[in-house]
């Protein structure tokens, strides 16, 4: 089943439809009551904020989450797809974080892929059930500043880089 962020499922991204209607109309106001230079200024300045704004929303539309028999299948915003088949799975879960949102996560440690959907895709609640019923899934939280890596490095024993060299490095170090 292939599940996509849309309006409906996400409702904030109406603000910023809306916003991006308000910064031309803002160009424009100041084009009449303050002088054409400061307009022109304003409505260029829109003019770059709507377009990047637009890439943003239209690359967020276009990504998805699909599940199959064998595999998590994510399309991610910058057009990256990442595949798990469900044997490969390390890890998963479902975190809520303290003021912030709750999102589901699926991490491969093979080859130290992470992936995090929020609620905001389409029939949450069924994509939630299907990861459930297919991985070692986990339900968590996160402490306000902690971060999903923090965690996962914590739960699964994993030394950053940095760690591991400097261990390589010690004269104490076996191996």
């Amino acid at each position: 089943m292939r599940h996509r962020m849309t309006l409906s499922s996400n409702p904030r991204m109406i603000i910023l439809v809306l916003f991006m209607i308000a910064l031309p109309a803002a160009g424009i106001l100041l084009l009449i009551f303050v002088g054409v230079f400061l307009g022109i200024i304003a409505l260029a300045g829109a003019a770059y904020l709507d377009y990047t704004m637009l890439r943003f929303f239209r690359n967020h539309l276009k990504s998805w989450v699909e599940t199959t028999d064998t595999e998590l299948k994510c399309r991610m915003p910058d057009g990256e797809l990442l595949v798990f088949s469900w044997d490969k799975v390390t890890a998963a879960g479902y975190f809520t974080q303290e003021r912030g949102r709750p999102f589901l996560f699926a991490y491969r440690e093979e080859e130290d892929k992470l992936v995090t959907i929020p609620k905001e895709y389409s029939d949450f609640e069924i994509l939630y059930s299907q990861i459930k019923e297919r991985t070692p899934f986990q339900e968590l939280s996160l402490a306000r500043e902690e971060t999903i890596q923090d965690r996962l490095k914590e739960m699964l024993n994993i030394e950053s880089p940095t760690e591991a060299e400097a261990q390589k490095d010690d004269p104490r170090s076996i191996g």
